[in-house]
């Protein structure tokens, strides 16, 4: 990718910039061990149209994931963040890749208005529910449908601003936020919500490598033409956050490439928010509601799709329970010459919880329900209704260098 090779050589630049200063460099790092019993289908992921992460034919001992986030303080304003991913589904190459690689600017604030700004590829901030590092749900091992999507098929490549009102300057405990980002290089998005529908993983996908069997590759340039988003959240003393996000890729879905590669136009919004009415309780919502097209004329693939989940949390001591319940569906307007309409509707209930046991181990039991329906898996030889369920036990290892 070429925002790699100038954004690399941009890096070096800072670093020996920042080599006289006090540089600081941490490595956060988690090694997710897991024992899994799953039913349904084959998963997406092996090459079926099943919506959970695993399946019958690869349960048992699994590595969930392993991950080094190392974040480099180059100046007193300037730090440079990168996640490398591991996992044991990479199939056909990348045992170990990247899924975030960018430089983080937050200039000294002299006034009310605290300003950031980012460059590279990283997540758009929409979620409430993974606030973990590596982008990891801090209540469950799986994320809702709205974030698994949003984890699968995006990522920003390119820059991001955000300027962020702190209330205390004027007596008030809360802050106000607006961001704003351009980007490419995120023109296929949208043919995984095509092909499978929403799903339910923890398996996000990387910046050069796949999902699925054949592998989908999300981060490609095709029509030349930047997107963007805009959001704005609030924050009100300790107990409320709010965040609306507006999303379009503004993708041509007439263009293509002579390797058969396609641009999606698909845009969305998502409103979200979570409440803390104790110190032991977190509640949590949010709405993804949007369209999808690829292809012109009268033979263009167009589709609306919508999402949403509710969860609630109680945490005491070292413990946390957590409750979500998923709701999502689509809806093929045109295309039908692809086959079977993509009309997705399913829910889904999610169970969990977890253990923290000293300073780096944490040990989660989550179980995982959905029922959808969706008449793309007649062609395989399967029933459009399914009801897939999935079991797991996973050990986490945590730890944290400093230098």
């Amino acid at each position: 990718m070429r925002w790699v090779q100038r954004l690399v050589p941009w890096t070096f630049m800072l670093w020996t910039a920042g080599a006289a200063a006090q540089d600081s460099l941490t490595v956060n790092g988690d090694i997710d061990v897991r024992w899994v019993q799953a039913s349904g289908v084959t998963s997406f992921l092996n090459g079926g149209l099943g919506l959970l992460r695993f399946d019958p034919d690869h349960e048992g001992i699994r590595l969930g994931r392993a991950f080094l986030a190392p974040n480099w303080r180059a100046t007193d304003i300037v730090s440079v963040h990168a996640v490398i991913d591991a996992y044991d589904d990479y199939h056909e190459r990348n045992a170990v890749d990247v899924s975030e690689f960018y430089v983080d600017v937050r200039p000294f604030p002299t006034g009310p208005i605290r300003w950031r700004a980012r460059v590279g590829a990283f997540y758009m901030p929409v979620s409430l529910e993974n606030r973990g590092i590596g982008w990891t749900s801090v209540y469950t091992i799986t994320p809702s449908a709205v974030n698994t999507w949003i984890g699968e098929e995006f990522r920003t490549i390119g820059a991001e601003v955000e300027a962020r009102w702190l209330g205390a300057s004027s007596g008030y405990l809360g802050e106000v936020a607006v961001v704003a980002a351009a980007y490419g290089w995120n023109d296929p998005a949208g043919v995984l919500l095509a092909s499978r529908g929403f799903g339910l993983t923890d398996r996000p996908s990387t910046l050069f490598g796949g999902l699925g069997r054949p592998p989908i590759e999300f981060y490609h340039e095709i029509d030349r033409k930047p997107g963007y988003y805009g959001g704005l959240s609030w924050k009100h003393h300790d107990w409320l956050e709010v965040r609306a996000l507006r999303y379009d890729n503004h993708a041509d879905p007439g263009a293509e490439t002579d390797a058969g590669g396609y641009a999606w136009q698909t845009r969305f919004y998502s409103l979200g928010a979570s409440v803390e009415p104790s110190e032991h309780w977190t509640l949590i919502a949010q709405y993804l509601n949007g369209n999808t097209a690829v292809g012109a004329g009268s033979q263009q693939f167009y589709m609306r799709f919508h999402a949403d989940f509710a969860l609630a949390s109680f945490e005491w001591a070292r413990e946390r329970l957590t409750l979500r319940y998923d709701n999502f569906d689509t809806n093929q307007v045109s295309g039908f010459f692809f086959g079977p309409p993509s009309d997705e509707t399913g829910h889904g209930w999610t169970l969990a919880w977890s253990h923290q046991s000293g300073e780096h181990w944490q040990f989660v039991a989550e179980w995982l329900r959905v029922a959808s329906d969706f008449p793309p898996r007649i062609a395989l030889g399967e029933s459009a209704a399914l009801v897939e369920s999935q079991f797991q036990l996973a050990a986490r290892y945590r730890f944290r260098l400093a230098w």
